[in-house]
């Protein structure tokens, strides 16, 4: 049995409370308790935290790449990020987790918050989380990402999963659950299989 954390406590020293913001504005395009479309994200309502947002599509079970980034999550990583997996951004021994929980995320459908550790490069303390959107042909394959870092958190090049929960989504009429085959040349095999 998990231990049951507040969102306010997750989001506590996420400066300037980006976490809660992105969720906020999420949560506000949601029509009778639905998903939100991606097209219904608006850039100037997260204005603040642009740098901090990233918006993933999935293309296979357990498995989503970047569509956009900002540029937070590319200075962190020392990367542009567009088109990689999220998976390469996490040590190996954390993927498989990563992987279910993303379909929790879409599958349930579900909000995921993650609290990160940087590698073995770097120190620091980061965190995560993911809000399933619909795709405009209204399969649920997006999400909004928001990655804040904590105090004296650097540079890092690969993640930890310290903690992860969800939250369920209740209300509305739940998307269709899809599964989409990774498309050819994803490259997952060399990503996931592969050495470091």
């Amino acid at each position: 049995m998990g231990v049951v954390l507040s969102l306010a406590d997750f989001i506590k020293g996420a400066p300037p409370s980006a976490l809660k913001e992105i969720g906020d504005h999420w949560q506000s395009l949601r029509v009778d308790g639905a998903l939100p479309k991606r097209s219904d994200l608006s850039p100037k309502d997260m204005g603040a935290h642009l740098d901090k947002v990233f918006l993933l599509e999935r293309i296979g079970t357990g498995h989503v790449r970047f569509r956009l980034c900002g540029s937070m999550l590319c200075d962190i990583l020392g990367m542009d990020l567009r088109g990689m997996p999220l998976s390469a951004l996490f040590e190996p021994p954390y993927r498989d987790q990563l992987s279910g929980l993303i379909e929790e995320c879409f599958q349930r459908p579900a909000i995921l918050h993650m609290s990160l550790s940087a590698g073995w490069s770097a120190s620091g303390n980061y965190r995560m989380a993911l809000w399933p959107m619909l795709s405009d042909l209204g399969d649920a394959s997006r999400a909004l990402g928001c990655l804040v870092a904590e105090d004296g958190s650097g540079p890092t090049k690969r993640f930890r999963l310290e903690y992860a929960s969800t939250d369920a989504l209740c209300g509305g009429e739940l998307p269709p659950k899809t599964e989409k085959p990774a498309p050819l040349g994803t490259g997952f095999e060399l990503i996931d299989g592969g050495a470091d």
